[in-house]
């Protein structure tokens, strides 16, 4: 069980003859195959700037039209990381639209409800101030609401674009739908605590953005298990660092799977020793953009299970392969299969899962 050894394919669908008469896809090119930093800068710039003219005017296709016609990953990275920073950099005083992605773990014997907002919104971000995620003196607030991703999804870039240069007005543009969440039996669930900062010209922003969740993330575990919990449930709120909002959108998304993945392994895993057989893992990459999991154990063809996960534009397969061969590890899994070749979508009309006699 190699970590290093990365052999899962990506089968997530590029376009390598793409036509570089698309303007946005031969500025992003041309930055990749730049000779150097001053050659690769030139072309970022010029593709930020192409961007920026775009979001000024509302000209959400075109850049739509980029980022589904790149011919690689690497250029698909390009593109929207020109995407957040014509949206997210206003050179001066900004709005800093920010989210903290929240993935749920939650169980019940019984069909619940929870809430779809936090109550105490000030004991929230009292929290978040006390553990120096926010500071001191920073205007930065959190609204409370827990948004379905569809919400965050639908604060499109020319509408973050338009918000970031709104000062503190942008705070009166934040959805407020709440989501809240029915659970039966168990599941695993992704919601959005959303907020504005506002940032000074040449000044840090008054929150702490991305890294790792660091001693704040246990007491704010519990502070959510407390305002989300109903009798009967069991809940494990698992929160993830703020992030301006398109890459907290992408980074909900990837850890919304993670935990699902790991939920379902644990479990599948659990079933099988109690049922005195040795686990094998498998994992398979599918022509229909999908990584496919089963843990399943040899001469028993009922007791598998498999667990799919849709690939994102964003996700990184290496890092999805690496994760799960350090679960494994962790669940001493000793049987792992990641088969190199890219695999159809189905077989004979059903979903293709690969199980322990398939080998």
């Amino acid at each position: 069980m190699d970590a290093v050894r990365h052999i899962l394919p990506d089968p997530r669908q590029y376009h390598p003859q793409a036509s570089l008469t698309n303007r946005l896809i031969h500025h992003a090119q041309s930055a990749l195959d730049a000779q150097d930093t001053g050659e690769r800068d030139m072309w970022r710039q010029a593709l930020v700037g192409a961007i920026g003219e775009m979001l000024q005017r509302g000209e959400l296709l075109s850049i739509s039209v980029a980022l589904a016609m790149v011919p690689t990953q690497a250029c698909y990275q390009q593109v929207w990381d020109a995407l957040r920073e014509a949206v997210e950099e206003t050179g001066g005083a900004r709005a800093l639209v920010f989210a903290m992605p929240l993935v749920l773990v939650a169980g019940s014997r019984e069909q619940a409800t929870l809430p779809g907002a936090v109550a105490d919104v000030d004991g929230l971000n009292a929290l978040l101030r006390q553990h120096g995620v926010f500071s001191d003196d920073g205007d930065v607030a959190l609204s409370g609401v827990l948004l379905h991703p569809d919400s965050l999804i639908g604060l499109d870039a020319a509408k973050l674009y338009r918000m970031s240069r709104l000062g503190e007005d942008a705070r009166a543009e934040l959805p407020t739908q709440p989501a809240p969440i029915t659970v039966k039996e168990e599941g695993v669930f992704l919601r959005y605590l959303i907020g504005v900062a506002i940032q000074r010209d040449g000044e840090a922003p008054p929150l702490r953005l991305g890294g790792s969740v660091g001693g704040w993330g246990m007491p704010l575990m519990k502070f959510l298990g407390e305002q989300l919990k109903r009798d009967g449930v069991t809940l494990f709120p698992i929160a993830r660092p703020p992030l301006p909002a398109m890459q907290a959108l992408v980074a909900g998304n990837f850890a919304r799977f993670e935990v699902a993945l790991q939920v379902f392994a644990s479990s599948q895993i659990r079933r099988l020793r109690e049922l005195d057989k040795e686990p094998v893992a498998i994992v398979s990459a599918h022509d229909n953009g999908e990584l496919h999991f089963t843990v399943s154990a040899s001469g028993d063809e009922r007791n598998w299970e498999g667990f799919v996960w849709p690939l994102a534009s964003l996700d990184n397969v290496k890092l999805i392969e690496e994760n799960f061969r350090e679960l494994m590890r962790e669940c001493h899994v000793r049987d792992v299969h990641v088969l190199p070749e890219l695999q159809p979508e189905s077989r004979d009309g059903v979903p293709l899962f690969f199980t322990a006699d398939d080998l």
